[in-house]
């Protein structure tokens, strides 16, 4: 095994990280894509290198674009890991590298680590792999006086190709004077590591004079992060790390022939513990799953939400909010919402939160129901609250959407002309340009034209506070809207109003309901029990089960009703246990 260890470990390393990538963090991958606008003009590149790190940004922005495909995108970054650790292993002196060879991957995990949090940006790893690259170059240079002139170019080079990460260029070419070149007397190494400090030093405090950006982010680096205050730690340890690696690799002894494999079985078995703590404490498993919901809501994928929530029930407001939306859209809202955690009217309609996730999923909903001017409005809210200034993708192409949908083509035509200048929206656009001021195409498409049927007639004011009277509204502007009938009525269920709800729900009669749903059966029966010792003379085709569920219920909730574990466990997928304990 130890002839190949070097084969084997790194295998397994590719293994792990694809898995990983494309089986257990796939929607990480996906969400980073949504959240930037990378556009193939003369004018973005330009733009981006005019700060320091823009040209990293640029390349990791093109990369990121193809996480639209995960595969794309779990392969993009387990290369990128590969090159971290192969760059890692090429700065350790060449005598000592193959002993403490497992000393170059904790840079390469540190960085997987980085990359788990949806804020890290892929640019902070793209710069430190520049940054690696570029510090081989000073190693190649035997003569002193050329090797440090070339450090002293090289510098401002890489601080405005990568950015803040010059820092680490620096301190490792500190390092290699100081430990690995020692022709010359060690004041005078000391003297020109300190040149080389002040020189990185210097760099983004003269260009601080030219942009307008905080010294202390042009010092830390611009675009890691999609906020602009604070510095990621894991960014900080991976960077740090390689810095370790190499300090230790010249630090510690040669290993002697007959230690070799229990110095490898040690270095690799704490490797993988490490590497194994690191990555499952930085990784966010419920946010992957809000992730994974968002995902298949806005490529409606309406059956595989519905699965997910059958295998494991939700459990935050915006996992309910695609769950419901996907029962809306495959008719089964009013059959079987209360199959499934409910947690009010803000698992139907959230109120508006100021940030960049939220409106953006919310915005599905109200473009679904016909309520265009909302989704609009949340939707360019999401995009104007991104941290990291950006614009999105995804955001564009629903504007464009809505303001085909009400007809302001020239608004349409901005936000289309932009997505023609991308890789993967460009086909969409080009077709949807071709709708512009075509009025019979347009109510011929099969979703745009339905949606426009359902605009309101009348403007208003909207109120989140009344988002009943909306949805009434919305439904009187166009009585076939069957989603806005069943969004209207479950809205009334989750609001305990059951007067609403009954006031409401004799307008389904034409909706072509076959039969009456679960969750309307289960409200019209609780309110009849109320008044009716017997289901004789009701008015409503309430099925025999709900009937004999109904009056279990109600025989025990009148012997023990503060007994919920009972009716938890025998009625938790109920309308009436949501009504009463909920």
């Amino acid at each position: 095994m130890w002839k190949n260890d070097r084969f084997i470990v790194k295998t397994c390393f590719i293994i792990l990280a694809l898995l990983f990538w494309k089986g257990y963090y796939a929607f990480h991958i996906t969400y980073q894509e949504q959240f930037q606008l990378f556009l193939l003009t003369s004018d973005y590149w330009i733009d981006k290198c005019l700060h320091p790190g823009g040209i990293c940004e640029y390349a990791a922005e093109f990369l990121t674009q193809l996480f639209r495909n995960q595969w794309a995108g779990a392969i993009i970054l387990t290369c990128v890991l590969l090159c971290v650790q192969a760059l890692t292993y090429k700065l350790m002196p060449a005598t000592r590298r193959k002993d403490w060879l497992y000393l170059s991957y904790l840079p390469a995990i540190l960085s997987w680590c980085f990359l788990c949090d949806e804020n890290n940006m892929l640019a902070g790893i793209i710069a430190l792999v520049t940054t690696l690259a570029i510090a081989l170059i000073p190693r190649s240079i035997q003569n002193a006086p050329l090797r440090w002139g070339c450090i002293i170019l090289l510098t401002p080079f890489v601080y405005w190709i990568a950015g803040g990460i010059h820092w680490l260029f620096a301190v490792l070419t500190l390092i290699q004077e100081l430990l690995l070149w020692k022709p010359y007397k060690k004041a005078v190494r000391i003297a020109g590591s300190l040149l080389f400090l002040c020189i990185a030093f210097l760099c983004p405090y003269i260009t601080s004079f030219y942009l307008q950006y905080p010294v202390i982010r042009l010092m830390t680096g611009i675009g890691y992060y999609r906020y602009p205050t604070g510095i990621p730690l894991n960014g900080i340890l991976a960077c740090a790390s390689v810095c370790l690696a190499l300090l230790l690799s010249i630090c510690l002894p040669p290993i002697k022939e007959k230690r070799k494999r229990i110095a490898k079985g040690m270095q690799i078995a704490a490797l993988g513990i490490l590497g194994w703590l690191g990555i499952y404490y930085a990784c966010d498993w419920q946010k992957e799953k809000v992730m994974s919901y968002d995902h298949y809501t806005y490529t409606r994928q309406w059956d595989k939400i519905i699965r997910m929530a059958e295998k494991e029930t939700p459990s935050t407001p915006l996992e309910v909010v695609c769950l419901n939306l996907a029962l809306g859209k495959t008719g089964q809202l009013g059959e079987r919402m209360f199959q499934f955690y409910q947690n009010g009217t803000g698992g139907l309609l959230p109120d508006f939160i100021r940030d960049f996730n939220s409106p953006l999923i919310v915005n599905e909903v109200y473009y679904h129901l016909g309520m265009i001017n909302t989704s609009q409005r949340f939707t360019f809210e999401a995009m104007e609250a991104i941290p990291s200034f950006q614009k999105s993708a995804r955001c564009y192409q629903r504007l464009a959407e809505t303001n085909i949908i009400n007809g302001d083509y020239a608004v349409a035509e901005k936000y289309l002309k932009a997505l023609q200048h991308t890789l993967f929206y460009k086909e969409w656009a080009n077709d949807a340009l071709s709708y512009l001021h075509d009025e019979k195409k347009i109510n011929a498409h099969p979703e745009w034209g339905r949606l426009r049927s359902y605009l309101y007639k009348e403007d208003f004011l909207f109120d989140e506070s009344q988002k009943d009277i909306i949805l009434g509204i919305l439904l009187n502007s166009n009585p076939n809207n069957r989603m806005a009938f069943e969004y209207l009525l479950a809205y009334e269920l989750l609001n305990k109003d059951i007067n609403a709800f009954l006031r409401y729900y004799p307008l389904g009669k034409d909706m072509g309901y076959t039969q009456i749903p679960r969750s309307y059966q289960e409200a019209l029966s609780y309110v009849w029990t109320q008044q009716h010792s017997s289901f004789k003379g009701m008015p409503w085709s309430i099925s025999p089960v709900v009937q004999q569920e109904i009056t279990e219920f109600a025989r025990a909730y009148v012997h023990n009703p503060s007994n919920e574990s009972f009716f938890k466990q025998h009625f938790e997928h109920t309308y009436w246990y949501y009504l009463l304990f909920r």
